[in-house]
Protein backbone atom coordinates (compact mmCIF):
# COMPACT_ATOMS: atom_id res chain seq x y z
CA UNK A 1 0.00 0.00 0.00
CA UNK A 2 0.94 3.62 -0.45
CA UNK A 3 -0.20 6.71 1.43
CA UNK A 4 0.76 10.36 1.42
CA UNK A 5 4.44 10.64 2.54
CA UNK A 6 3.52 12.96 5.41
CA UNK A 7 1.23 10.31 6.89
CA UNK A 8 3.89 7.60 6.99
CA UNK A 9 5.28 9.31 10.10
CA UNK A 10 3.82 7.57 13.20
CA UNK A 11 3.44 11.01 14.79
CA UNK A 12 1.22 12.29 11.99
CA UNK A 13 -2.57 12.27 12.29
CA UNK A 14 -5.12 13.38 9.72
CA UNK A 15 -8.35 15.04 10.88
CA UNK A 16 -11.09 15.60 8.31
CA UNK A 17 -14.42 17.32 8.69
CA UNK A 18 -17.56 16.75 6.60
CA UNK A 19 -20.59 19.07 6.94
CA UNK A 20 -23.64 17.06 7.92
CA UNK A 21 -27.34 17.40 7.13
CA UNK A 22 -29.91 17.42 9.90
CA UNK A 23 -30.51 13.69 9.39
CA UNK A 24 -27.27 11.82 8.76
CA UNK A 25 -27.72 9.04 6.19
CA UNK A 26 -25.74 6.06 4.86
CA UNK A 27 -24.33 8.06 1.94
CA UNK A 28 -22.98 10.77 4.28
CA UNK A 29 -20.81 8.17 6.00
CA UNK A 30 -19.85 6.68 2.64
CA UNK A 31 -18.82 10.03 1.20
CA UNK A 32 -16.71 10.92 4.25
CA UNK A 33 -14.79 7.63 4.06
CA UNK A 34 -14.01 8.11 0.38
CA UNK A 35 -12.78 11.62 1.10
CA UNK A 36 -10.56 10.37 3.92
CA UNK A 37 -8.76 7.77 1.80
CA UNK A 38 -8.51 10.16 -1.15
CA UNK A 39 -7.01 12.81 1.14
CA UNK A 40 -4.54 10.26 2.48
CA UNK A 41 -3.69 9.31 -1.12
CA UNK A 42 -4.22 5.68 -0.21
CA UNK A 43 -3.45 3.14 -2.95
CA UNK A 44 -3.35 -0.64 -2.75
CA UNK A 45 -0.49 -2.52 -4.38
CA UNK A 46 -2.04 -5.92 -4.83
CA UNK A 47 -2.78 -6.67 -1.18
CA UNK A 48 -5.90 -8.22 0.27
CA UNK A 49 -7.99 -6.02 2.59
CA UNK A 50 -9.37 -6.75 6.06
CA UNK A 51 -11.68 -4.17 7.64
CA UNK A 52 -12.21 -4.27 11.42
CA UNK A 53 -15.18 -2.12 12.50
CA UNK A 54 -16.56 -1.84 16.01
CA UNK A 55 -19.75 -3.84 15.56
CA UNK A 56 -19.68 -5.85 18.78
CA UNK A 57 -23.23 -6.91 19.69
CA UNK A 58 -24.44 -5.49 16.38
CA UNK A 59 -26.86 -8.39 16.02
CA UNK A 60 -28.41 -7.49 19.36
CA UNK A 61 -28.83 -3.81 18.50
CA UNK A 62 -29.94 -4.73 14.95
CA UNK A 63 -29.78 -1.11 13.79
CA UNK A 64 -26.76 0.52 12.10
CA UNK A 65 -27.93 3.99 13.19
CA UNK A 66 -27.74 3.52 16.96
CA UNK A 67 -24.43 5.42 17.12
CA UNK A 68 -23.02 2.56 19.19
CA UNK A 69 -21.23 0.76 16.36
CA UNK A 70 -19.12 1.85 13.40
CA UNK A 71 -21.58 2.73 10.67
CA UNK A 72 -21.49 0.26 7.74
CA UNK A 73 -21.91 3.19 5.35
CA UNK A 74 -18.44 4.34 6.37
CA UNK A 75 -16.96 0.97 5.46
CA UNK A 76 -18.88 1.18 2.20
CA UNK A 77 -16.85 4.27 1.29
CA UNK A 78 -13.57 2.56 2.23
CA UNK A 79 -14.48 -0.40 0.04
CA UNK A 80 -15.39 1.95 -2.82
CA UNK A 81 -11.96 3.52 -2.70
CA UNK A 82 -10.08 0.22 -2.41
CA UNK A 83 -11.92 -1.31 -5.33
CA UNK A 84 -11.40 1.76 -7.49
CA UNK A 85 -7.76 2.45 -6.59
CA UNK A 86 -6.36 -1.09 -6.53
CA UNK A 87 -3.39 -1.41 -8.86
CA UNK A 88 -3.81 -3.90 -11.68
CA UNK A 89 -6.97 -5.36 -13.14
CA UNK A 90 -7.90 -7.65 -10.22
CA UNK A 91 -10.08 -6.31 -7.46
CA UNK A 92 -8.79 -6.99 -3.95
CA UNK A 93 -10.33 -9.65 -1.76
CA UNK A 94 -12.10 -7.69 0.98
CA UNK A 95 -13.14 -9.16 4.33
CA UNK A 96 -15.02 -7.52 7.21
CA UNK A 97 -13.78 -9.17 10.41
CA UNK A 98 -15.76 -8.77 13.64
CA UNK A 99 -17.98 -10.67 16.06
CA UNK A 100 -21.43 -9.04 15.81
CA UNK A 101 -22.82 -11.22 18.61
CA UNK A 102 -20.02 -11.35 21.21
CA UNK A 103 -20.99 -14.66 22.78
CA UNK A 104 -18.67 -17.43 24.01
CA UNK A 105 -19.14 -19.91 21.19
CA UNK A 106 -17.99 -20.71 17.68
CA UNK A 107 -21.48 -20.69 16.18
CA UNK A 108 -21.97 -18.88 12.85
CA UNK A 109 -23.16 -15.27 13.06
CA UNK A 110 -26.08 -14.18 10.88
CA UNK A 111 -25.32 -10.38 10.82
CA UNK A 112 -29.02 -9.65 10.18
CA UNK A 113 -30.09 -5.99 10.37
CA UNK A 114 -26.60 -4.83 11.33
CA UNK A 115 -26.20 -3.05 8.00
CA UNK A 116 -23.13 -5.15 7.28
CA UNK A 117 -25.32 -7.81 5.68
CA UNK A 118 -26.50 -5.17 3.21
CA UNK A 119 -22.93 -3.97 2.72
CA UNK A 120 -21.65 -7.45 1.90
CA UNK A 121 -24.43 -7.96 -0.63
CA UNK A 122 -23.78 -4.64 -2.37
CA UNK A 123 -19.97 -4.80 -2.46
CA UNK A 124 -19.08 -8.48 -2.52
CA UNK A 125 -17.13 -8.17 0.74
CA UNK A 126 -16.97 -11.29 2.88
CA UNK A 127 -18.28 -11.25 6.47
CA UNK A 128 -16.03 -13.11 8.90
CA UNK A 129 -16.26 -13.72 12.65
CA UNK A 130 -12.98 -14.88 14.22
CA UNK A 131 -13.37 -18.28 15.90
CA UNK A 132 -11.08 -20.68 17.72
CA UNK A 133 -10.53 -22.51 14.43
CA UNK A 134 -9.48 -19.39 12.51
CA UNK A 135 -7.05 -17.97 15.05
CA UNK A 136 -3.31 -18.39 15.45
CA UNK A 137 -1.07 -17.90 18.49
CA UNK A 138 1.42 -15.07 18.16
CA UNK A 139 4.33 -14.11 20.42
CA UNK A 140 3.91 -10.99 22.59
CA UNK A 141 7.30 -9.17 22.53
CA UNK A 142 6.82 -7.27 25.82
CA UNK A 143 3.99 -8.95 27.73
CA UNK A 144 2.33 -6.66 30.27
CA UNK A 145 -0.11 -9.26 31.60
CA UNK A 146 0.41 -12.74 33.00
CA UNK A 147 -0.18 -15.72 30.71
CA UNK A 148 -0.38 -19.45 31.26
CA UNK A 149 2.31 -20.29 28.73
CA UNK A 150 5.89 -19.07 28.40
CA UNK A 151 6.83 -17.31 26.23
CA UNK A 152 3.54 -15.38 26.29
CA UNK A 153 1.36 -15.68 23.21
CA UNK A 154 -1.98 -14.26 22.13
CA UNK A 155 -4.53 -16.17 20.06
CA UNK A 156 -5.66 -13.80 17.28
CA UNK A 157 -7.41 -13.91 13.93
CA UNK A 158 -5.23 -15.31 11.15
CA UNK A 159 -6.63 -12.70 8.80
CA UNK A 160 -5.44 -9.84 11.03
CA UNK A 161 -1.80 -10.95 10.81
CA UNK A 162 -1.79 -12.54 7.37
CA UNK A 163 0.95 -11.61 4.87
CA UNK A 164 0.12 -9.43 1.87
CA UNK A 165 -2.87 -8.03 3.75
CA UNK A 166 -3.82 -4.45 4.60
CA UNK A 167 -5.67 -4.31 7.92
CA UNK A 168 -7.90 -1.27 8.34
CA UNK A 169 -8.77 -0.55 11.97
CA UNK A 170 -12.11 1.30 11.86
CA UNK A 171 -13.46 2.02 15.36
CA UNK A 172 -16.30 4.31 16.40
CA UNK A 173 -15.55 7.61 18.14
CA UNK A 174 -17.10 6.97 21.55
CA UNK A 175 -16.59 6.79 25.28
CA UNK A 176 -16.48 3.60 27.33
CA UNK A 177 -17.42 2.95 30.94
CA UNK A 178 -13.99 1.45 31.74
CA UNK A 179 -11.46 2.57 29.11
CA UNK A 180 -12.90 6.15 29.09
CA UNK A 181 -12.41 6.33 25.31
CA UNK A 182 -13.00 3.32 23.07
CA UNK A 183 -11.01 3.83 19.89
CA UNK A 184 -8.24 2.08 17.91
CA UNK A 185 -6.46 0.07 20.59
CA UNK A 186 -9.63 -1.21 22.18
CA UNK A 187 -11.17 -2.07 18.81
CA UNK A 188 -8.55 -4.80 18.30
CA UNK A 189 -10.22 -6.90 21.03
CA UNK A 190 -12.66 -8.17 18.41
CA UNK A 191 -9.78 -9.88 16.59
CA UNK A 192 -8.81 -11.99 19.62
CA UNK A 193 -10.11 -15.53 20.05
CA UNK A 194 -13.70 -15.38 21.27
CA UNK A 195 -12.92 -17.16 24.57
CA UNK A 196 -9.91 -14.97 25.37
CA UNK A 197 -11.03 -11.43 24.67
CA UNK A 198 -13.09 -10.57 27.74
CA UNK A 199 -10.46 -8.10 28.90
CA UNK A 200 -12.69 -6.12 31.25
CA UNK A 201 -13.77 -9.25 33.13
CA UNK A 202 -10.19 -10.56 33.21
CA UNK A 203 -8.97 -7.25 34.63
CA UNK A 204 -11.71 -7.39 37.27
CA UNK A 205 -10.38 -10.74 38.47
CA UNK A 206 -7.10 -8.99 39.32
CA UNK A 207 -8.83 -6.53 41.64
CA UNK A 208 -8.57 -6.94 45.44
CA UNK A 209 -10.75 -9.71 46.80
CA UNK A 210 -12.79 -7.32 48.94
CA UNK A 211 -13.77 -5.41 45.79
CA UNK A 212 -14.66 -8.56 43.90
CA UNK A 213 -16.77 -9.83 46.78
CA UNK A 214 -18.62 -6.55 47.36
CA UNK A 215 -22.33 -6.96 46.63
CA UNK A 216 -23.49 -3.36 46.93
CA UNK A 217 -24.07 -1.44 43.68
CA UNK A 218 -20.80 0.11 42.50
CA UNK A 219 -22.25 3.60 42.59
CA UNK A 220 -22.39 3.29 46.40
CA UNK A 221 -18.74 2.40 47.04
CA UNK A 222 -16.62 2.19 43.86
CA UNK A 223 -14.55 5.38 43.74
CA UNK A 224 -12.33 6.85 41.02
CA UNK A 225 -9.11 5.37 42.42
CA UNK A 226 -10.58 1.86 42.35
CA UNK A 227 -11.81 2.47 38.84
CA UNK A 228 -8.30 3.55 37.80
CA UNK A 229 -6.90 0.32 39.21
CA UNK A 230 -9.41 -1.64 37.11
CA UNK A 231 -8.38 0.39 34.07
CA UNK A 232 -4.79 -0.70 34.58
CA UNK A 233 -5.71 -4.33 34.02
CA UNK A 234 -7.50 -3.47 30.80
CA UNK A 235 -4.61 -1.27 29.68
CA UNK A 236 -2.11 -4.12 30.05
CA UNK A 237 -4.16 -6.36 27.81
CA UNK A 238 -4.72 -3.66 25.20
CA UNK A 239 -0.97 -3.02 25.11
CA UNK A 240 -0.29 -6.73 24.57
CA UNK A 241 -2.83 -6.95 21.76
CA UNK A 242 -1.37 -3.88 20.05
CA UNK A 243 2.04 -5.53 19.99
CA UNK A 244 0.64 -8.55 18.15
CA UNK A 245 -1.88 -6.91 15.79
CA UNK A 246 -0.57 -3.85 13.98
CA UNK A 247 -3.05 -2.31 11.51
CA UNK A 248 -1.72 -0.73 8.35
CA UNK A 249 -4.08 2.23 8.69
CA UNK A 250 -6.50 3.42 11.36
CA UNK A 251 -9.60 5.48 10.63
CA UNK A 252 -11.89 6.50 13.47
CA UNK A 253 -15.46 7.05 12.30
CA UNK A 254 -16.58 10.16 14.14
CA UNK A 255 -19.28 11.21 11.69
CA UNK A 256 -21.59 10.58 14.62
CA UNK A 257 -19.83 10.07 17.96
CA UNK A 258 -21.29 8.55 21.10
CA UNK A 259 -20.90 9.52 24.76
CA UNK A 260 -22.06 7.78 27.92
CA UNK A 261 -21.30 4.15 28.74
CA UNK A 262 -20.43 3.32 25.14
CA UNK A 263 -23.58 1.25 24.84
CA UNK A 264 -27.29 1.82 25.50
CA UNK A 265 -27.09 4.66 28.01
CA UNK A 266 -25.71 7.72 26.27
CA UNK A 267 -26.33 10.11 23.42
CA UNK A 268 -25.09 10.69 19.91
CA UNK A 269 -22.91 13.61 18.86
CA UNK A 270 -23.05 14.49 15.13
CA UNK A 271 -19.49 15.73 14.50
CA UNK A 272 -18.64 14.93 10.87
CA UNK A 273 -15.10 13.93 11.87
CA UNK A 274 -12.65 11.30 10.66
CA UNK A 275 -9.36 10.84 12.55
CA UNK A 276 -6.76 8.73 10.75
CA UNK A 277 -3.13 7.66 10.82
CA UNK A 278 -0.72 4.73 10.84
CA UNK A 279 -0.08 4.70 14.60
CA UNK A 280 -2.88 3.70 16.96
CA UNK A 281 -1.55 5.57 20.00
CA UNK A 282 -1.21 8.83 18.06
CA UNK A 283 -4.65 8.49 16.46
CA UNK A 284 -6.31 7.58 19.77
CA UNK A 285 -4.55 10.48 21.48
CA UNK A 286 -5.77 13.06 18.97
CA UNK A 287 -9.30 11.62 18.94
CA UNK A 288 -9.45 11.55 22.74
CA UNK A 289 -8.23 15.14 22.84
CA UNK A 290 -10.92 16.22 20.36
CA UNK A 291 -13.52 14.53 22.56
CA UNK A 292 -12.37 16.68 25.48
CA UNK A 293 -10.01 14.30 27.33
CA UNK A 294 -6.31 14.65 28.12
CA UNK A 295 -4.59 11.65 26.45
CA UNK A 296 -1.71 11.87 28.93
CA UNK A 297 -4.19 11.06 31.71
CA UNK A 298 -5.83 8.09 29.98
CA UNK A 299 -4.32 4.98 31.55
CA UNK A 300 -4.32 2.78 28.45
CA UNK A 301 -2.53 5.48 26.44
CA UNK A 302 -0.06 6.11 29.26
CA UNK A 303 1.01 2.46 29.27
CA UNK A 304 1.10 2.18 25.47
CA UNK A 305 3.40 5.20 25.30
CA UNK A 306 5.60 3.91 28.13
CA UNK A 307 6.41 0.68 26.30
CA UNK A 308 7.12 2.45 23.03
CA UNK A 309 3.93 1.85 21.05
CA UNK A 310 3.50 5.53 20.17
CA UNK A 311 3.26 9.10 21.40
CA UNK A 312 0.33 10.37 23.50
CA UNK A 313 1.47 13.99 23.90
CA UNK A 314 -0.54 16.30 21.64
CA UNK A 315 2.26 18.86 21.37
CA UNK A 316 4.55 16.18 19.94
CA UNK A 317 2.13 15.12 17.21
CA UNK A 318 1.60 16.63 13.76
CA UNK A 319 -2.12 17.09 13.09
CA UNK A 320 -3.00 17.63 9.44
CA UNK A 321 -6.22 18.71 7.78
CA UNK A 322 -7.15 18.84 4.11
CA UNK A 323 -7.42 22.33 2.59
CA UNK A 324 -7.90 22.87 -1.11
CA UNK A 325 -6.90 19.28 -1.73
CA UNK A 326 -3.59 19.56 0.15
CA UNK A 327 -2.53 18.24 3.54
CA UNK A 328 -1.94 21.22 5.82
CA UNK A 329 -0.74 21.38 9.40
CA UNK A 330 -3.55 22.51 11.68
CA UNK A 331 -2.24 25.55 13.59
CA UNK A 332 -4.91 25.34 16.31
CA UNK A 333 -5.93 21.78 17.13
CA UNK A 334 -7.80 23.01 20.21
CA UNK A 335 -10.26 24.81 17.96
CA UNK A 336 -11.50 21.42 16.74
CA UNK A 337 -12.46 20.08 20.17
CA UNK A 338 -16.05 19.13 20.89
CA UNK A 339 -18.10 21.62 22.88
CA UNK A 340 -19.34 20.56 25.33
CA UNK A 341 -16.72 17.85 25.92
CA UNK A 342 -17.84 14.24 25.83
CA UNK A 343 -19.07 12.81 29.12
CA UNK A 344 -18.43 9.24 30.20
CA UNK A 345 -20.54 7.11 32.53
CA UNK A 346 -18.33 4.75 34.53
CA UNK A 347 -20.78 3.54 37.19
CA UNK A 348 -18.72 4.98 40.04
CA UNK A 349 -19.56 7.08 43.10
CA UNK A 350 -20.80 10.66 42.73
CA UNK A 351 -21.92 10.39 39.10
CA UNK A 352 -25.15 12.10 38.11
CA UNK A 353 -27.78 9.34 38.27
CA UNK A 354 -29.96 11.19 35.75
CA UNK A 355 -27.23 11.73 33.14
CA UNK A 356 -28.40 10.68 29.67
CA UNK A 357 -31.87 9.76 30.88
CA UNK A 358 -33.37 12.74 29.03
CA UNK A 359 -35.39 12.00 25.87
CA UNK A 360 -33.25 14.55 23.99
CA UNK A 361 -30.21 12.42 23.19
CA UNK A 362 -28.57 14.42 20.42
CA UNK A 363 -26.15 17.34 20.71
CA UNK A 364 -25.09 19.45 17.74
CA UNK A 365 -21.44 20.45 18.12
CA UNK A 366 -20.17 23.81 16.82
CA UNK A 367 -17.14 22.39 14.95
CA UNK A 368 -14.95 25.17 13.57
CA UNK A 369 -14.93 24.09 9.93
CA UNK A 370 -12.80 27.04 8.86
CA UNK A 371 -9.62 24.97 9.23
CA UNK A 372 -10.99 22.47 6.74
CA UNK A 373 -11.68 24.95 3.94
CA UNK A 374 -10.19 28.00 2.28
CA UNK A 375 -10.54 31.35 3.96
CA UNK A 376 -9.51 32.97 7.22
CA UNK A 377 -10.19 30.80 10.29
CA UNK A 378 -12.34 32.03 13.13
CA UNK A 379 -11.21 31.44 16.69
CA UNK A 380 -13.37 29.20 18.85
CA UNK A 381 -13.46 28.83 22.60
CA UNK A 382 -11.83 25.55 23.55
CA UNK A 383 -13.39 22.87 25.69
CA UNK A 384 -11.91 22.16 29.12
CA UNK A 385 -9.97 18.98 29.85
Amino acid sequence: MKIHPLLTDPRSVLVLYSPLPAAVAWDDYRRAARQALAGAQFVLEGEHVVLKPNATSGERFADPDTGITTHPGFLHGLIDHCQQQASGSRRPRITIAEDPRDTDDNQPRHWKNTGFDRLAQETGARLHCPTTYTCVKKLIPQPQSRYAETPARLNVSRLAVAPNTVLFNVPKLKTHNLAITSLCLKNLMGLVNVFDRHYCAQAWQEMPEEARQERRPKREWFDRSMHARWQEGLARRLADTAQVIQPAFNLIEGIVGREGTGFQRGRNRPLGLVVAGVNMVAVDSVASYLMGFDPQRLIYLQLAAQIGLGVNVIEQLQVYTLREGQLTLCPDVASLRAIPPFQVLSGIMNEDPMLFRSPDLTVVDPIDSSWFSAGAPQKKTTAPL
